[in-house]
């Protein structure tokens, strides 16, 4: 049951809430200060397995759910300012292949959020894991089309990708990474999943906006203690009330979940 209490922070996050991008400026200073060599998931994976104990790393995501690119081209901004850089994760609905293309150019990193066990689920109406195995071939050669067609198209390496989630994938609990492994890396040339145990493994501190309830605060008392290797996940909507695109989102997904649902 959703609670009273629950409802009005959502109405609040999705149509109140001022920018916060001076608190992820307040971030990148501290962590600059600090001492901190900034990485996207592509370039850490270049140093993994030589870590340097006395350094300490700040890996950046963002994870592109909704298309508001007031938010995403302020975070751009700044990492240029502070010498920083960030891997982007484009869903196939909120691509935008010249933001990525400047996202490159500015020594970051863009590439694929991929969803396709979701999207296979509710176009399918499949209700369980069982038939989410029975149909894996298929929805393998899903996303590997649409990997190669957006790989095609952003004109660039895509060497790194992550895994979406959507309320398909709680419901079910099959996580869209499921659909990935060695054999589709090798074909596709990609060199890591962002929810990789190898990659995870080396972390010493992680933080995500859409789950801490001070993202800000955690993310500075982590630089302050000097987390070695401190990631931090964002996402636009928790950093900007963009009206029309949280209302658009929160129409589309109510309507896919009661077709996937009822009908």
């Amino acid at each position: 049951m959703i609670s009273f209490k629950y409802l009005l922070m959502r109405f609040y996050n999705n149509f109140l809430t001022p920018s916060k991008l001076h608190e992820y400026e307040r971030i990148l200073y501290n962590a600059k200060n600090s001492g901190y060599e900034f990485h996207t998931i592509l370039s850490f994976e270049k140093v993994r397995n030589k870590i340097d104990n006395q350094k300490k790393y700040l890996i950046l995501r963002c994870d592109v759910d909704t298309a508001d690119y007031k938010v995403l081209r302020g975070f751009l901004n700044l990492e240029r300012k502070y010498g920083a850089v960030a891997s982007y994760y484009f869903r196939l609905s909120t691509v935008n292949y010249k933001f990525m293309r400047e996202v490159e150019d500015a020594k970051g990193e863009a590439s694929y959020h991929y969803e396709e066990i979701a999207t296979y689920c509710y176009k399918k109406r499949i209700k369980s894991k069982h038939l989410i195995d029975s149909n894996i071939d298929e929805i393998r050669s899903l996303f590997k089309n649409n990997f190669k067609t957006f790989k095609e198209k952003s004109g660039l390496p895509c060497l790194t990708i992550a895994s979406h989630g959507e309320f398909v994938n709680i419901k079910l609990e099959v996580p869209n990474k499921y659909l990935i492994n060695s054999d589709i890396k090798d074909e596709l040339g990609i060199l890591r999943e962002a929810y990789d145990n190898e990659h995870f493994d080396k972390l010493t501190c992680r933080i995500a906006d859409h789950s801490s309830k001070d993202f800000t605060n955690e993310a500075l008392c982590a630089i302050e203690r000097g987390e070695m290797v401190l990631e931090l996940l964002t996402h636009p909507r928790q950093w900007r009330s963009a009206i029309w695109i949280n209302l658009k989102m929160d129409i589309t997904r109510f309507y896919k979940g009661i077709r996937y649902k009822f009908l």
